[in-house]
């Protein structure tokens, strides 16, 4: 077990045992590990990794390890946290209904943050529930009609309801102005709202610049003086949670940001340690990459317990994908196939698989120890026994029991797993396991010989969609 001050623990007793991968494994590594720490000196002295460049073909810097830190010569700055602060006030006091627009990690980091902070009935609930905070929907992460036509008629049903006060703010994310799936999605609903008479704003978070010029984005918000928030140079999108990218939506909904980049700085610190049993990051991924590579483990389910962790499993998958699914310097295609779960539902649904199918998988828990509710299980049909089996307890309690459960049943067969756990579900505690696993990623990039940073079978299918769009045009 390696456990940190700040109460985050990693379990990883149900991997690393005489059953399954084993000290003389880990001893095997020392050499590799070392370049681990080669290249991650690199890194954090100069910003760049060795290797990587644009897809432009271009060196380009890789910078995520400086997101924890505000500071003036930061990518956060104070300046930054000022203005955040000041757009915060302003979706109080003049803004009813924000809906967010953007797609991969433009979207899923910034849904973490909302579930997080708001859970699923955030829309239902009133001004004064909300503390002032505005209602607030996503669009953009597909191009889903019958999504946009329902989200459409929403706004529409508020705009009546509230009368002529009534004012959406669309933020648009895009880094270049010219992703297909968020454009799309906020040129249908800015005209919608045009053609309702709905009072509307625009702020956009894109790029300064695109191959030294200003992207299309900024400059028809410069153009229309609409308010404008930068996605840095150097950070990806799976990474840009901890940038204006994620922190936009966190002003909105009165997430706590400075705690989130503390819980960062925090495991950023741990990241440090040389010590692979006492770095969580090093030893995650040394872990899975011996699972894969000796142990044939090629498939990853992370499975948070809670519904306000659903979105992180969303994030991770993507964050695993996009970061280690690709060709490795030895030529051989390289990754794990990442499964996204949760407890308890998927106790119902995958757990039958996890437990007796086949050997291929390592299955990553989050826990959370103490849930903000003091719901208890009535014990109100005492007189059937199974039901008196669940009464007087805590309903958190059940969830927690039912986790340890699983992963003891895993265990008892040799099923790879490790659990992750936290005191309760904070913006700091949030900000330890997303920056850890996104070291951890990094880490296993090292030993795998992959680039986390490119992703060039991405731009495959962006080079063939052009041609197609053009000739459904046409059409």
């Amino acid at each position: 077990m390696l456990r940190l001050d700040s109460g985050f623990e990693l379990d990883y007793s149900n991997m690393y045992n005489e059953s399954c991968i084993q000290a003389k494994d880990i001893q095997n590594f020392d050499r590799a590990i070392q370049n681990v720490w080669q290249h991650t000196h690199i890194l954090r002295s100069t910003g760049f990794e060795e290797g990587h460049v644009s897809k432009d073909g271009l060196p380009e810097p890789i910078l995520f390890f400086q997101l924890p830190y505000i500071g003036d010569n930061n990518i956060n700055t104070p300046e930054m946290m000022d203005r955040l602060n000041t757009l915060r006030q302003y979706g109080r006091e003049h803004i009813d209904t924000v809906v967010s627009i953007g797609i991969g990690g433009s979207y899923l980091g910034s849904k973490v943050i909302f579930d997080v902070q708001c859970g699923p009935f955030w829309n239902d609930y009133t001004d004064e529930e909300r503390n002032g905070y505005p209602r607030f929907y996503f669009a953009g992460f597909n191009v889903d009609g019958p999504y946009l036509d329902g989200l459409i008629r929403t706004l529409s049903s508020q705009a009546k309801e509230k009368g002529d006060d009534y004012k959406v703010l669309l933020v648009v994310t895009s880094k270049s102005g010219s992703t297909i799936e968020p454009m799309a999605n906020f040129m249908i609903l800015e005209k919608a709202l045009q053609d309702l008479s709905i009072n509307y704003e625009v702020a956009v978070v894109t790029d300064t610049t695109d191959e030294g010029r200003p992207t299309i984005l900024r400059n028809i918000a410069k153009e229309k003086s609409w308010m404008t928030f930068s996605v840095p140079y150097g950070v990806g999108g799976r990474f840009s949670v901890f940038t204006e990218v994620g922190f936009v939506t966190a002003a909105l909904v009165g997430f706590d940001i400075e705690g989130f980049l503390a819980g960062a700085a925090s495991m950023d610190k741990a990241c440090q340690e040389e010590d692979v049993y006492q770095n969580p990051g090093l030893l995650n991924a040394l872990l899975k990459y011996i699972a894969s590579e000796r142990y044939g483990r090629i498939i990853e389910v992370f499975m948070p317990y809670g519904d306000s962790l659903r979105s992180l499993s969303d994030w991770y998958v993507q964050l695993l994908s996009e970061s280690l699914g690709k060709m490795s310097n030895t030529c051989l295609p390289y990754g794990r196939t990442p499964v996204a779960a949760v407890g308890t539902m998927d106790m119902h649904a995958q757990v039958q698989e996890h437990q007796e199918g086949r050997l291929n998988k390592v299955v990553q828990f989050i826990k959370v120890k103490e849930w903000n509710s003091s719901l208890v299980v009535p014990n109100s049909y005492s007189e059937y026994k199974p039901l008196a089996a669940i009464g007087d307890i805590h309903i958190c309690d059940i969830l927690n029991v039912a986790l340890d459960a699983n992963r003891e049943a895993l265990s008892s067969d040799n099923r790879f797993n490790m659990t992750i756990t936290v005191p309760k579900l904070n913006a700091f505690h949030l900000g330890e396991i997303m920056f850890m696993h996104c070291w951890a990623i990094y880490f296993e990039s090292i030993l795998a010989g992959v680039d986390a940073f490119d992703q060039p079978g991405v731009e495959v299918y962006k080079r063939l969609i052009g041609p197609k769009l053009a000739a459904a045009k046409q059409d």
